[in-house]
């Protein structure tokens, strides 16, 4: 009589390189940071520092990538 044997598990494995995470940091949460307190301060606007905060990064990866 054979032995039963428990099902495998099986899990994949990403690999994120560190110059997407260098990325993401630089423009996601510094960037967004930047543009909503610079907005914030000069159009004296909750919702405008929030609306910067989106678009900010989106255009600042959006020229970055013209010059890749």
């Amino acid at each position: 009589m054979k032995k039963r044997t428990p099902p495998t598990k099986e899990f994949t494995v990403y690999v994120v390189p560190a110059w997407k995470w260098r990325e993401f940091i630089a423009f996601e949460l510094i960037g967004g940071f930047a543009f909503y307190l610079v907005c914030k301060k000069t159009a004296n606007s909750e919702l405008f520092g929030i609306a910067a905060n989106i678009a900010g990064p989106q255009m600042l990866r959006y020229m970055t990538s013209l010059y890749r």
